[in-house]
């Protein structure tokens, strides 16, 4: 039979639920709602350290300064995973803002196009790319060498999701805390949906990876915004720790700040970005650019009618 939550813990998953809504609304969104996306691209080939240091030269001789773990120039954003992916980062943009849409598009588009004529390296918008379990991890600060190790050791396809997946994340702004359970049970119909969920072989290997840290936050059935918040939460408290490899409510020196930072390292369907205040859906799988104001649509689209 399993063991009922003690009253501490219980207790430590409301305090945390009631801090993670007020940061959420700190952040200051208002309606009419705004959204963002990040867009991940995986390399044609397995790359290599010198390959990550001729991108970052070009993307540095091209006016993107380093920043945050990152590279920016101006509202452009870019980051790379583990496995040399690229990840473009929008603007935040309201509804019906095609204007916005199509300079972002044509911005990673153009990127793209100008890093294989200096590099070499093309990049595909699909979902997985086979053979890249053993490919090196060309990002080796602590948080994924951590992560690396530890999938190396439990499940399967650990490896195979950080250095051979891309995803498209959506993000939706929280404006209230009834967006909270109207966004969240839209994500759980859209996460399940031909057109913003995982593809079948993306599927398996998040089904490999870590069961901890992945799948649902919540039961789509979940309703009310503290309960929601309160599931999310005790779902990464009973997640392991990657510095410590325990469970991380079991730490007996843990605090808020350091279960923001646990957060992040939760791979689950649908999470909450503290960062931005958004309800963040990450199923949807990369895809040729040409291909994604569909996706695009289908997103806002459905975010605007729950209001």
């Amino acid at each position: 039979m399993r063991q009922a939550p003690s009253r501490a813990f219980s207790d430590s998953v409301s305090e945390y639920a009631s801090r993670l809504m007020d940061i959420i609304l700190a952040r200051g969104n208002s309606l009419p709602r705004s959204y963002g996306f990040e867009y991940e691209f995986l390399p044609h080939r397995i790359l290599v350290p010198d390959d990550m240091s001729a991108l970052r030269d070009f993307l540095v001789e091209s006016g993107y300064a380093p920043r945050g773990g990152g590279y920016r120039r101006g509202s452009r954003e870019i980051v790379f995973e583990p496995g040399g992916q690229i990840e473009y980062l929008s603007p935040p943009m309201k509804a019906g803002d095609t204007g916005e849409l199509g300079d972002t598009i044509e911005w990673i588009t153009s990127m793209n196009a100008a890093i294989e004529d200096a590099t070499g390296i093309r990049y595909l918008g699909t979902d997985y790319i086979p053979g890249r379990y053993d490919a090196p991890l060309l990002l080796t600060q602590y948080r994924y060498s951590s992560m690396h190790l530890r999938f190396m050791k439990v499940d399967r396809r650990g490896p195979d999701m950080m250095k051979g997946t891309a995803a498209i994340h959506l993000h939706a702004a929280i404006t209230s805390p009834g967006d909270v359970e109207a966004l969240f049970g839209e994500f759980c119909r859209m996460s399940s949906g031909d057109i913003l969920g995982m593809s079948s072989r993306r599927r398996e290997i998040w089904d490999s990876t870590d069961n901890c840290r992945c799948g649902l936050p919540a039961p789509c059935g979940v309703t009310g915004p503290m309960n929601i918040l309160e599931s999310i939460v005790e779902h990464a408290m009973g997640a392991v720790e990657l510095g410590s490899g325990r469970v991380f409510s079991s730490l007996e020196d843990r605090d808020f700040e350091d279960f923001l930072e646990h957060l992040t390292t939760m791979f689950t369907d649908i999470r909450v970005n503290v960062k931005g205040g958004t309800m963040e859906l990450r199923t949807p799988d990369s895809r040729p650019i040409d291909q994604f104001p569909e996706a695009w649509s289908e997103f806002v689209d459905r975010c605007e009618r729950v209001g």
